[in-house]
């Protein structure tokens, strides 16, 4: 009988994401900490992934997760733990008297140990838990968080994680993600690569790859150099911050409103593209020009796969691939109403709802300088996660939730999106310009005294 397995990983786990961790934080009003660390050991006890280290398979050209299959795996379990005799400033946390309102991000410091690697190589050498939690106790709060190897995990598998541990924590079944010495998601992306060319339109196709090539080029040392030297310059001349603006529910109640009464028929449009509108539209309100706005928007590929492979519905590895849209320039965000931007925004993404593109960007891959992409950022280009569905805002570990945050590490572009659901409302996460943000304060300053007029 083996001792262990080996989780082979995918190429979408080490396209451009290897070299990352992220981390998922939040401020609670308490937390039961000994419960909370014997919760841990028993989530990575039922799924051993998590008792694993990274591991190249040279049979394999892959990474993969080696996984202790018996025994103890009590020392697998990274749990840190700081007290501060402080209280956690204000600013921090999301004010639910108010229907919106724009708040800071905290140190991630207060969420991750400083000893957590990035890279997969550091994981790999030092053998390093590929899930890692961390807690600062304040006096009037707590800060949790847990970190995870970007090239393990994308954000519906911390999503698994963080609900194994707030269900492990009350008592509650949760469902254990199968272990395999195979990936699903490699014979999926195999099966497409052997597969016949399934766009049948030349001019959509040709599309396609084009702005593939353009927002995804090989992670060569002089791409890679470019994005660094491009987020240095958002960062040092432009001062960029990462801020977090709350939209409760009677705020979201307000902008679908304006939407509806904005087209006719009422558009079939997402909440997600209601808030990308309206977030670019704020932050690009004081600027001129007709440059068009991109957005480098990441989409997991599995409702697209998941009814002919139903293995994907738990599949906790990477299953994000990146659609380049453009869809309004300066001008249109100038000038047309929400109605119509939000408009344009689902239909630059419908065409990522085609297994034909999911095709596409793995040949696109495939073609990659060892099959390693960067972003290749433009002025106005914008990464952009929606993580509503990634179901992290069902947790809260038994406390009250004050706020959630999101890190990538070691860096961060300086123009960045994340959306995501809380409570019953949701936050923008976004790293923006000092001067962007002053006109988002005054986006959301502008839509407290509409609503309050109504």
């Amino acid at each position: 009988m083996n001792d262990t397995i080996l989780v082979p990983l995918s190429q979408l786990d080490q396209c451009y994401l290897e070299d990352f961790s992220f981390s998922i934080g939040f401020v609670l009003q308490n937390l039961d900490i000994d419960a909370l660390r014997a919760a841990a050991l028993r989530v990575i006890d039922k799924w051993r992934l998590l008792a694993g280290h990274l591991e190249w398979s040279k049979n394999l050209s892959t990474w993969g997760v080696r996984v202790p299959l018996h025994g103890d795996v009590s020392s697998r379990l990274k749990f840190t733990v700081n007290k501060l005799q402080t209280r956690l400033p204000p600013s921090f946390v999301v004010n639910e008297n108010t229907s919106a309102h724009v708040f800071t991000r905290p140190p991630i410091k207060y969420f991750r140990h400083e000893s957590v690697p990035d890279k997969v190589q550091s994981y790999a050498s030092s053998k390093a838990p590929i899930w890692s939690i961390h807690v600062t106790e304040f006096s009037n709060c707590v800060c949790l968080g847990f970190t995870l190897s970007h090239a393990v995990f994308d954000a519906l598998g911390g999503g698994i994680t963080g609900y194994a541990l707030h269900h492990e924590l009350q008592g509650k079944p949760w469902a254990v993600p199968p272990l395999s010495e195979s990936n699903i998601l490699r014979e999926v992306l195999h099966d497409l690569e052997t597969a016949p060319r399934m766009y049948d339109d030349i001019h959509k196709e040709t599309e396609t790859y084009s702005a593939l090539r353009g927002a995804l080029v090989p992670a060569s040392t002089p791409n890679t150099l470019a994005l660094v030297a491009g987020t240095a310059y958002e960062k040092t001349w432009h001062n960029v911050e990462t801020k977090v603006v709350y939209l409760g529910p009677k705020a979201i109640e307000k902008l679908r409103k304006e939407v509806n009464d904005g087209a006719t028929p009422v558009p079939n449009v997402s909440t997600s593209d209601i808030l990308t509108a309206w977030i670019l539209k704020a932050i690009y309100a004081n600027e001129g020009g007709d440059s068009p706005i991109s957005l480098l928007s990441n989409v997991s590929i599995r409702r697209l796969l998941i009814k002919k492979y139903p293995a994907l519905k738990q599949y906790p590895h990477n299953a994000i691939a990146v659609h380049p849209i453009t869809p309004f320039t300066k001008q249109d965000l100038a000038v047309k109403s929400l109605a119509e931007l939000a408009i344009l925004h689902h239909r630059a993404h419908e065409p990522a709802t085609e297994v034909a593109w999911v095709q596409a960007y793995n040949t696109h891959l495939s073609k990659a300088l060892h099959g390693h992409l960067t972003y290749a950022i433009g002025r106005d280009s914008w990464p952009y996660s929606n993580q509503a569905q990634s179901g992290i805002n069902d947790v809260a570990f038994g406390s009250k939730k004050y706020s959630m945050f999101f890190w990538l590490t070691p860096f961060e572009a300086g123009r960045w999106i994340t959306i995501s659901k809380f409570k019953d409302g949701y936050i923008v996460q976004a790293n923006a310009r000092s001067k962007r943000w002053r006109a988002v304060a005054k986006a959301v300053e502008d839509l407290n005294k509409l609503e309050a007029r109504l």
